[in-house]
């Protein structure tokens, strides 16, 4: 798997990450969840992505004992976590209304949890989760400052942010942020007209896709945008080395000249392998088209 640099000062990742949003849902011991990750390095995926949200507060506590069933695991891996988002639930009952909160000391107390749960003393890159409308640009700053200043985190960006948004906390930055995660596949294009990728291949900070495959919608019968797409990938399959729809679809994440990270969310370890072989899959240019057609269900403008 090729690896590729966040910014000019930042840290290599991989161009697919493992996804750990629903990496409880298989209710996984640590042992199996230490195979998996093994998995992915022997695939040349380093780069594991959470959250303090995730699995409602556990999956990082999962992850940090999973990591502790191997030394040395953790310094082979770049881990990615975000912090922002608060609801209520069996950890904080005393929570009235699910919110984001993005000042920074919040941000610096959930950082120093999440080391506290993943059993390390860094985070390679840490990620405000959404943008909090309560809270100014050099508030949520000065908490990423402050953990870069401490050597708590390599490197800090964000998730779910506008290029505005963007553009206001990246001023405030001593260090430059190093990515932007957003959802972005053939069922949601938004990045590429609305500004976001323009704004990363500017900075030359490759951006993350989440949900690269939709949620699964990408494979649901009943929809027919997945239905155009399954013919579309039938039709290219002499062409693709008969690439699946799953594999065109990662595929075509990665023929973007913002060069996203695509982080891919399976808890099976044949699909972890078959998302791996899409990088390989070289997309015509007229092919990548054919698949935003199918998807839009209209020619381009």
């Amino acid at each position: 798997m090729k690896r590729i640099r966040l910014n000019s000062g930042g840290i290599e990742v991989s161009r697919m990450a493992y996804g750990t949003w629903r990496m409880l849902s298989t209710k996984p011991s640590a042992q199996e969840i230490n195979r998996r990750l093994h998995l992915c390095l022997e695939l040349g995926i380093t780069t594991i992505d959470t959250a303090e949200i995730y699995g409602l507060y556990e999956v990082e506590k999962a992850l940090g004992a999973a990591l502790a069933l191997s030394p040395g695991l953790r310094d082979r891996l770049e881990i990615v976590t975000k912090a922002g988002i608060y609801v209520p639930c069996a950890h904080h009952p005393e929570r009235r209304t699910a919110h984001y909160n993005a000042t920074g000391d919040r941000l610096v107390k959930s950082l120093e949890k999440s080391l506290r749960w993943l059993g390390t003393d860094r985070i390679d890159l840490f990620l405000v989760h959404r943008p909090d409308w309560l809270t100014r640009a050099d508030d949520t700053a000065d908490g990423l400052n402050r953990l870069l200043a401490a050597g708590k985190i390599r490197t800090a960006g964000v998730s779910n942010y506008s290029a505005a948004q963007f553009e206001t906390l990246n001023a405030c930055m001593r260090q430059p942020l190093a990515t932007n995660q957003v959802e972005f596949h053939l069922l949601r294009m938004d990045p590429i007209t609305d500004g976001t990728f323009a704004q990363c291949e500017r900075l030359g900070i490759p951006p993350m896709a989440w949900s690269p495959l939709a949620g699964g919608r990408l494979f649901d019968p009943a929809n027919p945008a997945a239905q155009r797409l399954a013919a579309a990938a039938e039709s290219m399959a002499a062409r693709t080395g008969g690439a699946t729809l799953e594999q065109l679809a990662y595929a075509w994440i990665l023929a973007h000249p913002s060069r996203p990270v695509a982080v891919i969310g399976t808890n099976r370890g044949e699909r972890i392998r078959s998302a791996v072989a899409a990088e390989a899959v070289a997309l015509e240019r007229e092919d990548w088209y054919a698949l935003w057609e199918a998807a839009q269900g209209r020619k381009i403008p």
